[in-house]
Order: structure tokens, then C-alpha cells, then sequence
């Protein structure tokens, strides 16, 4: 969890308008995508299984990209929140259901992102109507024993400040701030104009900025590797 930290620090380094600037994908490890992912006609392949039928295509979904979802719906929702895992066989089951809706089958990777988003973010609406999220204290468990207090902190302030931003600012967020994703990224996984998805990043950050000062530990943390 401290490279998560260490990681949104780059991201918001103070550049001119650096939250909107079109980066490369980062994936997780700290690499860049390639330009053209081997995986993409084994994509279209398995969106014909899908559609077919086939009665293994569905664990062939779930074993390519369960992990990477997972990861997505942990940054939206919270590391330690009980539901996750719930959350992830929703993704799932929505993905299975409405695989004919799929245009374009080599964008499987994005589509599924896209489906991940709207079951996180129609959970955390749900969530505010009925009560708050479990404590951000239990994103501590995340960042392992042998992280030092000050990180422990930190991670537990990124995930308060997240629960104050909408769900739609929490969204583009994650993706481009965590996740790395350029505009284009977020315009298709989130079903929005590319003007749209700038809006919204640059409201976000803007958010964050305002919110950050209140969350000295997560503040202090990224000052000391540059201006937030």
C-alpha cells in the first residue's frame, strides 16, 4: 500500500495541468503497457465463446481478469471492505448477462473495467443511504505489519478523503490517479465524452487539492516527494 501512496504522489505532482495530460497506461508493477497487447485476439476469441455458450469460456473470463477487477474494485471501495468479494461475482455475473452488449471484442479488458466502476459506484451510493463505509482504519490490514506507522496513516487518510468525493469524482479518480489511465481510458471504460472525462478529472483533483490539508499524514507524505 505504500507504493500506492508513493504512486498517487507522482501522479499529482504539480505540473500545470497534470491531471489531464494523456499518460500511458501504467499496469500494475510499476511497467507500461505495451502498445498493442498480445491479448487482444484471444479477447475476441473469448467474446465468441461467450456468446456461444461455451461452458468454460466464463472461467477463462474470470481467471484473465478477476485479478485486475479486483484490484479496481479495492481502490473504489476499500482494501479491507467485507463486500469486495461479493462485489467482484457481481461484476461477474452483470458481465455474463450482458455480453451481447459488447461492440467492440477486443475492448473485452475495458468493457469489464467499465462494468466494475458502475457495480462500485452503485455500491457506494448504497452504502450512503444506509450508513458510512467501514472504517477507513481497516485499510491498515492492507498495508501489511512491516509498514511503518506514518504509511499506515497515510493509506487510512487517502481512503477518508476518498469517501468525500461523489461517486463519479471517486470514479475518474481511481482510474487516472491509481490506475494510471489516460483520458481515453476513462472516456470509454466510464461511457463518456472525452471532454466529459476531462471535466471530471480535473474536478476531482480539484477536490482532492481542497480536501488534502484536512488529512495532515496523507499531506505531509506527499509534500515530502514533491508539491501536491
Amino acid at each position: 500500500m505504500k507504493a500506492l501512496i508513493t504512486y498517487t504522489l507522482k501522479r499529482l505532482q504539480y505540473n500545470g495541468r497534470f491531471g489531464v495530460s494523456p499518460l500511458p497506461v501504467r499496469e500494475h508493477g510499476g511497467g507500461l503497457a505495451p502498445s498493442a497487447p498480445a491479448v487482444m485476439h484471444e479477447d475476441e476469441g473469448l467474446v465468441h465463446d461467450l456468446l456461444q455458450r461455451d461452458p468454460e469460456a466464463p472461467a477463462v473470463l474470470f481467471d484473465r481478469y478477476a485479478p485486475y477487477i479486483q484490484r479496481i474494485l479495492a481502490k473504489m471501495v476499500g482494501y479491507s471492505e467485507p463486500e469486495r468479494a461479493d462485489l467482484l461475482h457481481d461484476v461477474f455475473v452483470r458481465a455474463l448477462e450482458r455480453i451481447g452488449d459488447l461492440k467492440n471484442p477486443r475492448a473485452l479488458k475495458s468493457w469489464m473495467v467499465g462494468v466494475a466502476v458502475l457495480v462500485a459506484k452503485e455500491w457506494l451510493r448504497r452504502r450512503r443511504r444506509i450508513g458510512p463505509p467501514v472504517a477507513p482504519e481497516r485499510a491498515a490490514d492492507r498495508a501489511g505489519p512491516s509498514a511503518p506507522p506514518e504509511a499506515v496513516e497515510a493509506v487510512q487518510s487517502l481512503h477518508s478523503l476518498l469517501d468525500r468525493l461523489s461517486e463519479d469524482d471517486r470514479a475518474v479518480f481511481v482510474l487516472r490517479f491509481l490506475e494510471g489511465m489516460n483520458l481515453s481510458e476513462i472516456a470509454e471504460d466510464c461511457d463518456l465524452s472525452i471532454s466529459t472525462a476531462r471535466r471530471r478529472v480535473i474536478r476531482a483533483e480539484n477536490r482532492f487539492r481542497t480536501i488534502l490539508p484536512g488529512f495532515p499524514a496523507l499531506f505531509e507524505r506527499l509534500k515530502k516527494g514533491g508539491r501536491p
